[in-house]
């Protein structure tokens, strides 16, 4: 796992710091925490805004509070952002009103909604409106979750209650835990945030029961195989469908929407290369290709490619001594 990078910032405006430079400055923090985005004070005059956030494995949750704004998401914005995430807003106080995709979502205070980083989105907020909110991986959480993408039930909010009262609070609890507690709680439940997310999906579009053969349950079955043993060089098709008691032929129909058995694995041992680069970038990269599960490096070097648009060698070149992008 990634070391959790924490940042907590406040802003607000002063004598010497004018309402629109505060603004900006916090446009330019919600854009990095959250999703790059065009905001506009509600209001004239003072303006006040506190964010924490804290990223790990592609996952970034924070805590937001601020005066009344309004955020948009535009076609151009989304298609020049990088990265492909699902967005998640629990909110605490006030209210927010989300449209995306001709429906408008009217988040109070106890709910949970979902809304798809690739798609336009307009919001407002009212004033000192409370939030946490979650970016995950999108196709980490389809896979854990064995939706596709058409399923996802965006701009539609659900009561936190029950069994999603759960994990709404998970999410909500690893915000506001202070900043010596948040590296301890992410090494120990970080590996769950993807499992935790799915399920909160799952509950939110009322999925109870599985069906036979290619059930979300015999999905999630392949999947959680393939995340234990894809480190194995060995690693066949055939034996993820003999481990997963389902035919070969069964195996391609429970995986479709995702890519085929091998893309799976191949997807996940790039992922998991790319958190080993980071983690040490002077490690050797015949060093992660092994670990990753590659059985050669030239394997590693064209799936790397192939799955990213760039060379080990030269995404090792964009991490920082930290292991952060320059």
């Amino acid at each position: 796992m990634e070391q959790a990078v924490h940042g907590a910032v406040e802003i607000s405006s002063s004598s010497t710091l004018s309402p629109r430079q505060a603004f900006e400055q916090w446009e330019a923090l919600m854009s990095d925490a959250v999703a790059p985005t065009a905001i506009e004070p509600l209001r004239q005059g003072h303006w006040h805004g506190q964010i924490a956030s804290t990223q790990f494995d592609g996952f970034a949750v924070t805590r937001m509070q601020a005066s009344a704004q309004r955020a948009l998401r535009t076609k151009k914005m989304v298609a020049q952002s990088t990265g492909d995430f699902l967005l998640v807003n629990i909110v605490l106080e006030g209210t927010n009103w989300t449209e995306q995709g001709g429906r408008v979502a009217e988040c109070k205070p106890g709910s949970i909604t979902f809304f798809d980083y690739g798609q336009p989105l307009e919001s407002r907020t009212t004033d000192n409106c409370l939030s946490t909110l979650v970016r995950a991986p999108m196709q980490l959480v389809l896979e854990h979750s064995g939706l596709t993408r058409d399923q996802l039930p965006t701009a539609t909010p659900a009561p936190a209650t029950g069994a999603l009262g759960v994990v709404t609070n998970f999410f909500r609890g690893l915000a506001e835990l202070s900043p010596e507690e948040i590296s301890q709680a992410v090494t120990v439940f970080g590996t769950d945030a993807a499992g935790m997310m799915a399920s909160a999906l799952l509950l939110a579009t009322g999925e109870t029961s599985p069906a036979p053969s290619d059930s979300l349950y015999t999905r999630q079955q392949v999947l959680s195989y393939i995340r234990k043993n894809f480190t194995n060089p060995d690693l066949t098709v055939d034996e993820i469908a003999h481990a997963c008691l389902i035919s070969r032929r069964t195996l391609y129909r429970v995986c479709e929407g995702f890519g085929e058995p091998g893309a799976i694995v191949r997807r996940t041992r790039i992922a998991h290369a790319r958190r080993l680069i980071r983690a040490d970038p002077s490690r050797s990269l015949a060093a992660v290709a092994a670990a990753a599960g590659f059985s050669t490096d030239r394997h590693f070097y064209r799936a790397f490619r192939e799955e990213t648009g760039i060379t080990p060698g030269q995404f090792r070149d964009q991490i920082g001594p930290n292991g952060r992008a320059h």
